[in-house]
């Protein structure tokens, strides 16, 4: 989740920023570096985190069954995307409205009153912000324990395996383009996927259809998740061609934005062939993203390491808590007289200490740590039972 900083703030300093996408401060000084930083980790990013998610989900099922499975879903992510809905949520919203009235593009009046003139953000204002992908993890896990219930699945059943042509996909070394062929197929009959911004409050059809089309692009990566824990007996051949993988991944986005003012400029595409094209390479590189990076955390985080439990426990509070202090610290600097290379690491420093610092101190060990990640002990005490050995979003 500590990618979601570096995304977040290099948006500002975009050359042609996501389509769609409402932002606090956008008049400020560019580098097509931060286009190539936003796109390069927006291919991805979530994605990867949806396959984990189904991962963690199947585990979390085998472990508990069904009712044990919801009951943590509800307690880790519904209870808190509610909280943060209704604490969050409005101070983004005047924390966006602050910037906004800089920019000039509302009156403290329009902000006060929720009416505006812009026909963009009155168009695209309310919504889930970041928490969309809690949204959506919360509906996969839903319909999951309905096909628990429905397969009478409990921690006693016999465990699961994959079919001889599954498990074949799995483990071929053209895995990448195997799974690219599905996200590619939506991909190509909808670029926004990739190239827009749309989580908003559904109020007409035509919305509810592209947030449906959209849980269908994202739930194939957490199905994915959930039959690859079917195979975590015998991952070790997900290592292989690992770094091959992320060096091809490499070339497919270089060669991406190679040609990116032909479907970013003006928010338009090149037609039919362009749209195959472009849907052809972000599938690709989003799954050879995917399973590079796969190889190798099995191999360089095969044994347990503090430091990385300790990052992976913060993610979930630094998911949280970062956009509103990233927002903040936009309006901050908007006047410094410095470069966006500045303002950027600034900005990134600054929210990386303040949520892990506050994670370590204010959160960790309290009740709201407790609440997102399950009970932890301070070091040189013994582990509770059950201390976090059982995932919270993952």
């Amino acid at each position: 989740m500590l990618l979601g900083i570096l995304l977040h703030a290099a948006i500002t300093y975009m050359v042609a920023p996501m389509k769609g996408l409402l932002w606090p401060i956008t008049q400020q000084p560019s580098h097509v570096i931060f286009d190539a930083l936003f796109w390069w980790i927006h291919g991805w990013r979530i994605p990867l985190f949806f396959v984990m998610a189904g991962f963690f989900a199947a585990m979390l099922a085998r472990r508990r069954g069904p009712g044990g499975f919801l009951k943590h879903r509800v307690l880790r992510i519904l209870i808190p995307v509610i909280v943060a809905s209704v604490t969050l949520l409005p101070a983004m919203y005047y924390l966006w409205g602050w910037g906004w009235q800089f920019e000039g593009r509302a009156t403290f009046e329009e902000v006060i009153e929720v009416n505006f003139r812009d026909p963009l953000i009155e168009d695209n204002f309310i919504g889930p912000a970041h928490l969309w992908f809690l949204n959506y993890l919360i509906m996969f896990s839903f319909v999951y324990w309905v096909l628990l219930k429905l397969w009478g699945n409990t921690p006693d059943s016999p465990e699961p395996t994959l079919t001889p042509p599954a498990t074949r996909c799995f483990n071929s070394a053209l895995r990448p383009v195997l799974f690219a062929l599905p996200t590619f197929v939506l991909l190509a009959w909808n670029p926004d996927f990739y190239l827009g911004y749309h989580h908003v409050l559904p109020m007409t059809l035509k919305q509810w259809g592209y947030e449906l089309a959209q849980m269908v692009y994202q739930g194939w990566f957490f199905v994915t998740g959930v039959y690859l824990f079917r195979l975590h007996r015998e991952m070790d051949g997900l290592k292989r061609f690992a770094w091959v993988y992320l060096v091809l991944a490499q070339v497919v986005f270089a060669c991406l934005f190679m040609f990116r003012s032909r479907w970013l400029d003006g928010g338009g595409y090149v037609g039919l062939a362009g749209d195959v094209w472009l849907a052809m390479g972000v599938a690709l590189f989003c799954w050879l993203m995917i399973w590079g990076l796969t190889g190798i955390g099995l191999t360089v985080l095969a044994k347990p390491r503090g430091w990385v439990r300790w990052l992976s426990d913060s993610a979930y509070w630094v998911y949280l808590v970062h956009l509103p202090i990233v927002a903040l610290l936009m309006i901050v600097v908007r006047k410094w007289e410095i470069g966006p290379w500045p303002k950027f690491l600034f900005i990134v420093a600054v929210t990386s200490v303040a949520t892990l610092v506050s994670y370590q101190f204010l959160v960790r060990y309290t009740l709201i740590g407790r609440w997102l990640n399950g009970p932890r002990v301070r070091a040189g005490r013994h582990d509770e039972p059950g201390d976090a050995k059982s995932p919270s979003v993952r």
